[in-house]
């Protein structure tokens, strides 16, 4: 994929999911991952998503460096900040109406998951919990899929704080909506090819007895 044609579906991503958590914030509704802390942070201290989002992800960038390589990490660096700008730019710029959380999360859900499929097949992410996923399993053999999970429970519901669960219950039908979508049109990105590959050569490496992982 030429670097241009990366750079325009890394714009459209991120201007996809920006536009996805201005009807989440439309709906009242609050999402998983590093967007969902900076949601539930922006009810409590008052400032804006863009701010709160770009400054949560820095943590984890070492993480990528480590797991990830230069190249990854800094596509995930430029997209962290684009969708910081573009978020608080549809803020200020769209005055949306009070969307029905239902059809908000519908709609919401949607246009995120379309988003985060441009940027996966671009080489690229979000950053946050993802990364911190792929840290914990590539270190200490825990499975990505749990840690997610596990992090978006306790985020949907440390929103208790300040939606209630009516709308919580409307933010889980979101992020169920967004998994069906990536789950549906996702097709595996070059870094996920290269992990599973990874992955496959330290199974084989254990079973020849060598014991030594190829991941420093």
């Amino acid at each position: 994929m030429s670097f241009a044609r990366q750079m325009f579906m890394i714009l459209g991503g991120c201007f996809l999911v920006a536009l996805g958590i201005r009807v989440f914030s439309a709906s009242d509704l609050v999402l998983g991952g590093t967007a969902g802390i900076s949601i539930v942070l922006h009810h409590i201290t008052g400032l804006s998503f863009g701010v709160l989002f770009f400054l949560i992800n820095f943590p984890f960038y070492w993480l990528s460096i480590k797991q990830l390589g230069m190249g990854f990490t800094l596509k995930t660096f430029m997209s962290v900040t684009l969708l910081s700008l573009l978020s608080d730019g549809l803020t200020a710029l769209l005055d949306f109406p009070i969307i029905h959380s239902f059809f908000g999360a519908i709609i919401g859900g949607v246009l995120i998951g379309f988003g985060l499929i441009l940027l996966f097949r671009s080489n690229s992410s979000l950053g946050g919990i993802n990364i911190l996923a792929m840290f914990l399993s590539r270190r200490h053999g825990i499975n990505p899929g749990k840690t997610i999970m596990i992090t978006d429970i306790c985020i949907v519901c440390s929103a208790l704080l300040v939606f209630d669960y009516i709308q919580i219950l409307y933010s889980v039908v979101a992020i169920m909506v967004m998994s069906v979508v990536l789950g549906r049109y996702h097709k595996k990105s070059p870094i996920e090819k290269n992990n599973k590959l990874i992955g496959e050569m330290e199974r084989e490496n254990e079973a020849s007895g060598l014991g030594q992982s190829i991941i420093p």
